[in-house]
C-alpha cells in the first residue's frame, strides 16, 4: 500500500502536476489523521471494557464481602440473650423476687461478649485500587460510608466498650458469683445482698443500654448493607 501511494506522488511529480500532487498529499495526510483516530478509538475502547471489566469484578467482590457480613454480621443470638438476661434480672431485682436455680443461666449471659470482625478484603482492595473505579457516584459514597461510619462505630462498641464492660463484670463476678461459666452458669453466692447491690444495679442498666444501642445500630447496618447489595445488583443488571 505504501509503495502504492509513492508511485502516485512519484507520477504526478515527475509529470510536473504539483496542484493536483498538493490535492493529493493533502488526501493522504487526512487518511493518516483518520487512520490514527481510528487506532485511537479503538485503543480507548478496549481500555475501556478493560476497566469495566475490571469494575464488574470488584463489584462481585463487594457483594460476596457484603453479604458474609450480613449473614455472619456479629452474632445476632449473642446480644439478644445477653439483653433478654439483663432485663430478667433487673426485673427480679428491682421487684425483689425472690432466687430460683433457673436464674443461674440468665446471670451467666449478662456479660456476655463476641468480637466484631467484618469482612473487609473487597473495601482494603478498593483502598489500593482507588474508589474512583466504581463509577455510579452514590454506590460508591454509600460503600465508604458504610466503613467510615457503621463499621467503625460498631467496631468501637464491641470491641472496646463491650470488651471493658465483659472485664468489669468478670473482676465483679470473681467476687459475688461461683460456678462461673460465660453463657452458661453464674451462681451468686448471696443472692440477697445482690439484690442491695448498687453497684451492680448500675452495671446492669448500662449494659442494657449498650445491648439495646448496639441492636439499633446493627439493624440500621444491616439496613445499609442490603440496599447497597441491591445497588450493586442493578450496576451488574442481576435481579
Amino acid at each position: 500500500m505504501i509503495k502504492f501511494f509513492r508511485r502516485i506522488r512519484q507520477k504526478l511529480l515527475t509529470e510536473n502536476k504539483f496542484s493536483k500532487y498538493l490535492l493529493y498529499a493533502i488526501g493522504e495526510i487526512i487518511l493518516v489523521v483518520i487512520g490514527i483516530l481510528i487506532a485511537l478509538s479503538i485503543n480507548n475502547w478496549n481500555e475501556g471494557n478493560k476497566i469495566k471489566a475490571k469494575e464488574r469484578e470488584i463489584l462481585l467482590h463487594m457483594k460476596r464481602n457484603l453479604e458474609s457480613n450480613l449473614q455472619q454480621y456479629y452474632p445476632k443470638q449473642v446480644i439478644e440473650n445477653a439483653l433478654k438476661a439483663n432485663n430478667v434480672i433487673l426485673e427480679h431485682l428491682e421487684q425483689a423476687k425472690p432466687y430460683t436455680d433457673s436464674l443461674d443461666y440468665y446471670f451467666g449471659w449478662i456479660p456476655a461478649y463476641t468480637r466484631y470482625m467484618p469482612n473487609t478484603t473487597a473495601y482494603e482492595n478498593l483502598k489500593s485500587i482507588g474508589f474512583d473505579i466504581i463509577s455510579n457516584d452514590t454506590l460508591r459514597e454509600n460503600y465508604q460510608n458504610l466503613f467510615a461510619f457503621n463499621y467503625s462505630l460498631i467496631e468501637f462498641q464491641r470491641n472496646e466498650l463491650a470488651y471493658n464492660n465483659a472485664i468489669v463484670f468478670k473482676e465483679f463476678y470473681k467476687k459475688h458469683f461461683r460456678n462461673f461459666i460465660w453463657q452458661k452458669n453464674a451462681t451468686p453466692i448471696d443472692y440477697q445482698a445482690l439484690t442491695k447491690n448498687n453497684e451492680f444495679h448500675e452495671m446492669l442498666l448500662t449494659t442494657r443500654r449498650e445491648n439495646t444501642e448496639q441492636m439499633r445500630l446493627r439493624d440500621l447496618t444491616n439496613v445499609e448493607i442490603e440496599k447497597l447489595i441491591q445497588m450493586i445488583n442493578r450496576e451488574l443488571h442481576e435481579p
